[in-house]
């Protein structure tokens, strides 16, 4: 297979500049879906065609290291593989788990506008003697054309367009006798495929995709753009969340000396060993039935936490009051 298309090409698409080998996570993942055929002009045109076709582009994406490519025409057999596991036909401790598969950055499409033979012949009359111009030579020429976009799977942006022709001329190949099946005989594994007119002009054109494809710039993908996006409101919102605990006023529950004052506040509210907070004195106002109506509040020092709990903590005031429970802790 590789010979064939090294004698095809001169070996334009596989020995192109080297680009530098990259951890295979690093790579984007591409899919490449079943191309499409423009049935008005070919005739003969059916889905194992377009399959195998993109069967042939996958081959290529992989060998370029610009994609991590993840399959896509056999994922009715690894759905099974998955519910042989889930039926219980495997080990548990060796079933393939449902929610592994990788996701796609990018898809590849394409439509075949152009794909088959023309046969012209030749009149060999005036070189054979005796033959009155009745004898002849058909020459087969194929043609392939291939409009083909690059996506973000995640957004429907294109990313990258353009359209592959190329001719040949040679053995004819009929496609519409020798394609059956999923991806059929359409492939680098058909010989007489890849030695007829159509089977290079195929490799031609998927030479010249290569060739654009490789040097595009990719972009961040939506599909981690969006990961990115939702990382960071979950950081943000665990931010807020933390922050808005900590600064829920705590009590001094107990306060037996200025070095031993027990608060209500600890690490579950975002304190530790070493953090400083306000000491406000309260004093409650009363109406005349002895209801409190207002607590007033009067910042008298700052104390330190010394050993701090999941919801409490004893912390040390220096100043010269006296310390009272119910008082109110605040974080500065």
């Amino acid at each position: 297979m590789k010979r064939n298309l090294f004698a095809i090409l001169g070996g334009s698409v596989l020995l192109a500049l080297p680009i530098p080998l990259r951890a295979q996570g690093d790579l984007p993942a591409v899919i490449v879906a079943p191309f499409s055929g423009d049935v008005a002009h070919i005739q003969y045109w059916q889905p194992a065609v377009g399959q195998g076709l993109a069967e042939m582009l996958i081959t290529e994406l992989g060998r370029i290291n610009k994609f991590t490519v993840l399959e896509t025409s056999e994922l009715g057999t690894l759905k099974d593989e998955i519910k042989m596991g889930q039926d219980g036909w495997v080990d548990a401790s060796e079933a393939v788990e449902k929610g592994g598969f990788a996701a796609a950055d990018f898809m590849f499409t394409g439509k075949v506008t152009r794909f088959g033979n023309k046969e012209s012949k030749i009149g060999l009359g005036g070189f054979v003697p005796g033959s009155l111009g009745k004898l002849g030579t058909k020459v087969t020429t194929a043609d392939v054309r291939i409009d083909w976009r690059l996506v973000d799977a995640a957004n429907r942006k294109i990313i990258k367009t353009g359209s592959s022709t190329a001719s040949e001329k040679g053995v004819g190949f009929d496609v519409g006798v020798n394609v059956g099946g999923r991806g059929g005989n359409i492939g680098f594994d058909n010989k007489e495929f890849m030695e007829s007119a159509l089977g290079k002009a195929t490799v031609k054109a998927l030479a010249q995709i290569i060739d654009e494809v490789r040097p595009v710039p990719l972009p961040e993908s939506g599909r981690h753009k969006q990961k990115a996006t939702a990382a960071n409101q979950q950081v943000a919102a665990t931010a807020a969340a933390a922050a808005a605990l900590r600064s829920t006023p705590g009590k001094v529950l107990a306060a037996p000396s200025n070095q031993a004052i027990i608060i209500s506040l600890g690490t579950q509210h975002g304190f530790k060993d070493g953090d400083k907070l306000n000491l406000f004195a309260t004093e409650d106002v009363k109406d005349d039935q002895g209801n409190v109506v207002f607590t007033d509040e009067k910042l008298v020092g700052e104390i330190t936490i010394q050993a701090a709990q999941a919801e409490r903590s004893r912390a040390t005031y220096e100043g010269g009051l006296t310390i009272k429970a119910g008082w109110t802790v605040k974080a500065k």
